[in-house]
């Protein structure tokens, strides 16, 4: 074998192999070390949390801790032969299973047949199953009597990274854990430990960098670092780590903050073009100015209105950017109109647009009788973010049912989750109406609000009437004439 096929990555070089070494889950380590030293291990574990942040790992060290034969307060000791089995990956008796492709009952079945063997060679068996809520409801049947009284020869170690997906029956037969996403100084110092013992010349600024793009995740931290090695030559400067991931530096972002808050579309569209033209994610742009302003609300929470307002903006244009093909033109138009709403960049440096009559009126929509009565925030504040959270998982699922969900008012009347339609948005109401969809949409609704919550769907014509598709698209297209002093000769809708 050459060196480039033994080549193993830098994160798999510094996967932690004793409990002292993980990172940043401490409870869960201190946890399980005392439950080793005292001989009180469960048989089954949920181990719950981010990707990249240790499920695994710790899955591992705790497979070998219960099977070393010369533990040494709660940790696996690395130099018997059942850990050397383990960690060179010979043992029949460790089972790592996939749950996204080993996910039906049939793979459950074969797997009960097994738990019945005593182990081979080691003390116990254990079955580490990862991305265990990917398993169907049926292969979660057949697992669940084998998880309750299961032989004292086994033991169930799962990982996931949605747990809220997990039936409750297999979550209280196991010892959940949840694993916490690291702070970014955490990473860092992490990261400043492997830059040195891999004589990899980091500065400061790019070590800080690379752990705040992490998101907390230290494997994605590790993975970024390599990639840098590898990108730079010499030191590896912040320069280098922004050109790498296509990141634009925070003045570009503070010059496109300032041109949204003055209200200076020709310097945005100006500085959009350039952002295309350099290769840049303008979602992840997008997402960068909102954690800037987010930075300026907590420093100044007396004078945040402003940023308030212009994070709620760019939030719509980025939840847009994911449903559309063409991402620069609804990132100049979404931007284009949040501007329109600022004050009127006055600089001599700019002519002043003339003003023409506008071939095209913005269609604003009509106020109701009732418009006194509506609901502008139906849920509590509380129940608003199981609501959010609710969303950002159809999102993933099924965007279909997502787009016609944000036409939806929602609001809980006893346990009825009542999802309320304008009459002019019968599309929207009778597409969810469907049963395939309702079906999806029952189950989201009694993982997030609970078992007893059923959904109602009802038109209400006091809810505020959103613009129409076509409402939006001849504003959007009389504030490109108005900024490019164009006209519209022509409309086909």
């Amino acid at each position: 074998m050459n060196d480039a096929a033994g080549h193993l990555s830098l994160y798999r070089r510094w996967r932690p192999q004793r409990f002292g070494d993980v990172v940043g889950q401490d409870d869960v380590v201190r946890t399980l070390r005392n439950a080793l030293s005292s001989g009180e291990v469960s048989h089954a574990y949920l181990f719950a949390g981010e990707r990249g942040i240790g499920k695994t790992s710790v899955a591992r060290i705790l497979a070998r801790a219960v099977n070393c034969l010369n533990p040494e307060a709660g940790e696996p000791c690395n130099r018997c032969s059942n850990c050397g089995t383990i960690l060179s990956g010979r043992s029949l008796d460790i089972a790592e299973i996939d749950g996204a492709s080993n996910r039906g009952i049939d793979h459950i079945r074969k797997l009960r047949e097994d738990v019945a063997f005593a182990p081979t060679d080691l003390k116990r068996k254990v079955y580490i199953i990862d991305e265990v809520h990917m398993l169907t409801t049926e292969a979660f049947n057949a697992l669940l009597k084998t998880l309750e009284e299961p032989p004292p020869h086994v033991m169930f170690i799962f990982a996931t990274t949605e747990p809220h997906k997990l039936p409750r029956t297999i979550v209280s037969r196991c010892q959940a854990f949840e694993f916490r996403r690291l702070t970014s100084d955490r990473i860092a110092a992490h990261l400043g430990r492997i830059a040195s013992a891999e004589s990899i010349s980091l500065t400061p600024e790019a070590q800080h960098l690379i752990a705040e793009r992490a998101n907390g995740g230290l494997r994605d931290a590790v993975v970024m670092l390599e990639q840098a090695a590898a990108y730079g030559q010499g030191e590896i400067g912040a320069a280098a780590v922004l050109d790498m991931l296509g990141l634009a530096a925070r003045a570009t972002h503070e010059e496109f903050l300032a041109a949204l808050e003055s209200g200076d579309r020709p310097a945005l569209v100006s500085l959009v073009s350039d952002l295309a033209e350099r290769g840049k994610d303008l979602e992840t742009f997008l997402g960068d100015s909102i954690d800037l302003l987010r930075t300026r609300i907590a420093a100044d929470p007396a004078h945040a209105e402003t940023s308030i307002d212009l994070a709620r903006g760019l939030l719509t244009i980025k939840a847009d950017l994911f449903r559309t093909l063409d991402r620069r033109i609804r990132f100049e138009i979404g931007t284009l109109a949040l501007a329109a709403s600022r004050p009127a960049h006055t600089s001599k440096s700019s002519p002043s647009p003339r003003p023409a009559a506008p071939l095209v009126s913005p269609v604003a929509p009509q106020p109701s009788p009732a418009a006194s009565e509506r609901r502008s925030d139906p849920l509590p504040e509380t129940l608003a973010s199981t609501w959010r959270g609710l969303m950002a998982e159809v999102e993933q699922d099924r965007i279909a049912v997502a787009a016609y969900l944000t036409e939806a008012a929602p609001h809980l009347d006893g346990e009825r989750l009542v999802l309320s339609f304008h009459p002019e948005h019968t599309f929207h109401k009778e597409s969810l109406e469907k049963v395939e969809n309702l079906h999806y949409l029952a189950g989201a609704v009694r993982r997030h609000f609970g078992d007893s919550v059923r959904v109602d769907i009802r038109f209400d014509a006091s809810v505020e009437r959103k613009p129409l598709p076509r409402e939006i698209l001849l504003e959007k297209a009389r504030l490109v004439c108005e900024t490019f002093g164009g006209q519209i000769l022509k409309e086909e809708l």
